[in-house]
């Protein structure tokens, strides 16, 4: 039988942190966020890039990129876009660009 090493309680696997835990330490004014891996294409990496490095132009501040896709999401989720039905990519790209126009 192979011999398992003690640990002591105050080994620091046990110690309790004064820090709080991660779902209690959030903002409460900002919304909960998690993780999803897209894949983009090149020039839309380079778009973002661009708009990006365009952010920090003349005195601005640094922007991540996944902050301008979560704009545009933003947006998007505001305005009246119907996908009931979409075909391919370019009905999906159609039907956003009338659901944004609908908006202004």
């Amino acid at each position: 039988m192979v011999k398992r090493a003690s640990i002591q309680p105050a080994h620091p696997l046990f110690r309790r942190s004064d820090r709080p835990a991660p779902e209690t330490e959030s903002d409460e004014s900002k919304p909960a966020t998690r993780q999803s891996a897209i894949f983009l294409e090149e020039q839309q990496l380079d778009w973002l890039e661009d708009r990006c490095r365009e952010a920090r132009k003349n005195g601005g501040r640094a922007i991540r990129k996944a902050a301008i896709i979560r704009g545009l999401l933003d947006v998007a989720m505001e305005s009246s876009i119907d996908l009931k039905g979409v075909r391919d990519q370019d009905d999906l790209m159609e039907r956003i660009r009338r659901g944004l126009r609908a908006k202004d």
